[in-house]
């Protein structure tokens, strides 16, 4: 308890403060009217002002020297002042390049403003000002790297969208990326585990084998003698990943504000949403998990074994795999595989995942298949790396993708304006669905996989030289966030089954065909209805007068399904896997009534491809047409 002030003290203090306050007043005013110096409580105005002054740069001085004193000394604080120093630094690179990249089209749009856009004269002005743009893009990309490297290797995979002067200028991002020192992966380990990679394995190569965007990968040997595949994440790239992606909205905003018919915004939240995922590596490695079970029935897919107690959500440890890598047509003759298998293989596993399983792997670069060869069984084999990115695919959309290119395939107008519509592909954007798939207008007589004939692509200019870039921006902002991934897995399986020597009838012939399984095949609703039924037929037999056999016989069938993931089982991840229930049944599908559906598609597909084409030439050289200028 504080002691009680009397009133009579309180009145003298307030006297002697208001004494000295009438002597200041007086003193100040002495001193402005007479102009000499007097000796006051206080100095004069400028004595003050100095004196702060000075009192605010040693203070400042002092606070620097402070800091650079803890900066240095204390690991955290260091550690902060270099994020934010490197955020910093990337924030303004990047500001100044898109700065300089708006203004080289602003100019561009606004000296050609008067005279149209339309001339040869502008188009070979734009390409030169694309070209220039994207070599800055470029450097700041290599500058920057970690997420701005990943970010130019997606836009490099929009070819369906994006200028060539861009797709092939940041396509060398695909490459080999620099790596991070052995000390700053002793730190990621150290974090995840509170041990060295010397501490957790019998060896580890502190050279690494490959680098990428978001980590590299070393090679190690188990402490139990088995070898590894280790990645290890970039510390600063999560670190980084706010202030990178607030840089890129920003930059994006002020393009929009600029260019109105220009809306990236989407395209930047696409891009967080996906690399969000890749972070986590328990994430990747559970992806592996499922695709190794839903292909387990596929003796010549591989999926490289997990070894979870050394893998963490910024290290992921696996079984190592020495393969040649899938584009490697040289390596692969030498390993005595034939290019003709490897791309076969890569349309089929691709397009049974999207039109059967409703899963898209959406980054399979060539770095990320292997193709090995068994030296005892001479069996060859399409193994799958880096399942960071996948996206589950919504079963209505699935359907009605695997309608689209049945519509495409068959030729039904009909067909592929209902499928589009479903999936959510505006009217008036249907036309672009065959150019983009099959890369030919509808409705078209010439063999599918062949090249456009010269009338058809004057056709296709003339009608597309109304149809500008907002529009096409347009078009893929109204799509469905599933069909841009689908977009970007078929150009990457498409341009390696280029690299393989394979034509456009082999990759259409085979998504025709996993595209007709997928509209007949059974669901991962009725996967997981069926084993519901399953199981209660189970508890009732189990229930009657043969329980006890029938305890040990499924019991029996239990232990040996015992090594299948139970979580995958229990929330019917397989789709169409399996041996089939009878024998009569074709295409994956659960009963007679569809098996017959299938059948008959799929004779319907080997019609329009093989037997319908041939007689439609025969008609055309009959009627007196020339049949090479019909197939050109």
């Amino acid at each position: 308890m504080r002691p009680a002030v009397s009133i009579a003290a309180r009145a003298q203090s307030n006297l002697r403060i208001n004494g000295v306050l009438k002597h200041l007043y007086t003193t100040v005013r002495t001193s402005d009217s007479a102009s000499v110096p007097t000796q006051g409580v206080f100095n004069t105005p400028g004595s003050l002002k100095k004196r702060i002054k000075q009192g605010f740069w040693i203070g400042l001085g002092l606070g620097t020297v402070v800091s650079a004193i803890g900066i240095a000394w204390i690991p955290s604080y260091r550690e902060q002042a270099t994020i934010y120093s490197v955020a910093l630094f990337r924030s303004v690179a990047t500001f100044i390049t898109g700065c300089l990249c708006m203004a080289d089209y602003k100019i561009l749009h606004l000296r050609y403003a008067s005279v149209g856009y339309t001339s040869d004269t502008y188009k070979a002005e734009r390409k030169v000002v694309h070209q220039r743009c994207a070599d800055r893009l470029l450097g700041l990309c290599r500058l920057n790297t970690g997420i701005y490297c990943k970010a130019g290797q997606h836009v490099a995979s929009l070819t369906y969208v994006v200028p060539p002067e861009y797709t092939n200028t940041l396509s060398v991002l695909q490459d080999r990326a620099p790596f991070k020192s052995m000390k700053e992966v002793e730190q990621v380990f150290q974090e995840e585990f509170g041990q060295r990679p010397m501490d957790l394995f019998r060896e580890f190569d502190s050279v690494p084998l490959a680098a990428a965007s978001l980590a590299q990968v070393h090679r190690a040997v188990t402490m139990d003698g088995r070898l590894a595949a280790v990645k290890v994440q970039y510390n600063d790239v999560s670190r980084l990943f706010k202030t990178d992606m607030w840089t890129m909205q920003t930059i994006s905003s002020m393009i929009g504000f600029i260019f109105p018919e220009f809306e990236l915004g989407w395209i930047v939240n696409e891009f967080r949403e996906n690399l969000t995922s890749e972070f986590d590596f328990t994430n990747e490695a559970r992806n592996g998990e499922a695709t190794k079970e839903r292909f387990r029935n596929r003796s010549d897919f591989y999926v490289p074994e997990i070894f979870w107690d050394l893998s963490s959500k910024k290290i992921l440890t696996m079984e190592f795999i020495d393969g040649v890598k899938v584009n490697d047509v040289e390596g692969l003759h030498k390993l005595g595989v034939s290019p003709k298998w490897v791309r076969q293989t890569l349309l089929e596993v691709f397009a049974e995942m999207m039109y059967q399983h409703g899963v898209v792997h959406c980054d399979p670069h060539a770095g990320n298949i292997l193709i090995t060869k068994d030296s005892f069984t001479g069996k060859s084999c399409f193994v799958l790396l880096d399942h960071g990115l996948y996206r589950t695919l919504d079963e209505t959309f699935r359907y009605n993708y695997c309608q689209l290119w049945r519509a495409l395939i068959l030729n039904n107008q009909e067909l592929l304006n209902k499928a589009s519509g479903n999936i959510g592909i505006p009217e008036n954007y249907v036309g672009f669905i065959p150019l983009i798939f099959i890369q030919r207008p509808a409705n078209a007589n010439q063999k599918i996989g062949e090249g456009m004939t010269t009338e058809q692509k004057k056709e296709i200019r003339s009608s597309m030289k109304n149809v500008t870039m907002a529009e096409v921006f347009e078009f893929l902002e109204v799509l469905p966030r599933d069909m841009l991934l689908v977009f970007r897995t078929i150009n990457l399986t498409r341009g390696i089954h280029q690299q393989l020597g394979g034509e456009n009838v082999e990759r259409f012939h085979i998504n025709a065909l996993y595209a007709t399984k997928g509209v007949w095949s059974e669901t991962r609703e009725e996967e997981h209805e069926r084993q519901l039924r399953r199981e209660q037929r189970r508890r009732e037999r189990m229930e009657g007068r043969w329980g006890r056999l029938a305890s040990w016989w499924y019991g029996m069938q239990d232990r040996k399904d015992e090594n299948c993931s139970a979580a995958t089982r229990a929330q019917g991840k397989q789709l169409g896997l399996g041996p089939r229930n009878r024998w009569y049944l074709f295409g994956d599908t659960p009963t007679l009534y569809r098996s017959l559906g299938y059948l008959w598609d799929t004779f319907s597909m080997r019609w329009r491809l093989w037997v319908g084409e041939r007689l439609l030439l025969v008609w055309l050289w009959w009627a007196g047409k020339d049949v090479a200028k019909a197939i050109s």
